[in-house]
């Protein structure tokens, strides 16, 4: 079960792309700025907006050449530290990038994509009861954001608490229109609650389901290989 609840984290992740980060970025446009991207010199803003641009077309190694000119200019400009956490995450750099998220939050405490991406890093990290501490800060400062719902559902798994994370799970549903491919990643994650709940019946239904919305995706490379571990569980029980 330890290993389905790892797996939960990576692919919670594998559903959440840069725009989800974005949503807790502001452009250096807005009218309503923080202290931090007052106090950001203008060359590092237009970095970070060409960064938040590369990140969001995946052009991976043009989006580290502009967070790293925006840090050189302003080495605690919050929003390109959190994009550069992005970059780590992508690299699989995680110890590095709960650290750099944790720089963007120490540089500016109200940018709502830092702490998803420490929540989001912790998880990957199996520390599930300190994910949940940056997530809830997710949901004060970004209400109603899917990404946070998500991966608070793979911290509540963690720590064996089940039935919160069927409630984190269907308030992500309630959140926005997901595609086949969230909505697959949603489904195993309450496969795994059920399982951990004993209701294997619900699981299998789940773990089917998953591999019908996105049968080529790694949610349902996962599910195959928990059913099959289900039947076997399954078949030593009788």
């Amino acid at each position: 079960m330890a290993a389905m609840v790892a797996s939960c984290a990576l692919c919670a992740s594998a559903q959440i792309d840069s725009t989800e980060f974005m949503r807790g970025s502001p452009p250096a446009s807005q009218r309503f700025v923080s202290t931090n991207q007052l106090l950001t010199p203008k060359k590092a803003q237009k970095a970070t907006e060409h960064a938040r641009e590369a990140l969001l077309r995946g052009r991976y190694e043009e989006a580290q050449k502009q967070i790293t000119g925006a840090l050189e200019v302003c080495p605690n400009c919050a929003i390109a530290l959190t994009l550069q956490g992005i970059m780590k995450i992508h690299g699989k750099n995680y110890a590095e990038a709960a650290q750099t998220f944790q720089q963007a939050i120490n540089a500016d405490p109200a940018l709502g994509a830092a702490y998803l991406g420490l929540g989001q890093t912790y998880n990957i990290l199996g520390r599930f009861k300190e994910a949940l501490v940056p997530l809830a800060r997710v949901n004060a400062i970004l209400p109603a954001t899917w990404a946070a719902d998500c991966e608070t559902a793979v911290a509540h798994l963690g720590i064996g608490e089940s039935e919160a994370a069927l409630q984190d799970i269907t308030r992500a549903e309630r959140v926005r229109r997901v595609d086949g491919q969230s909505r697959s990643a949603l489904s195993y994650l309450r496969a795994i609650a059920c399982l951990q709940m004993n209701d294997y019946r619900r699981a299998k239904a789940d773990l089917e389901e998953v591999i019908e919305q996105d049968p080529k995706g790694e949610p349902a490379m996962r599910a195959r290989q928990a059913l099959e571990q289900l039947s076997a569980h399954l078949t030593d029980r009788r």
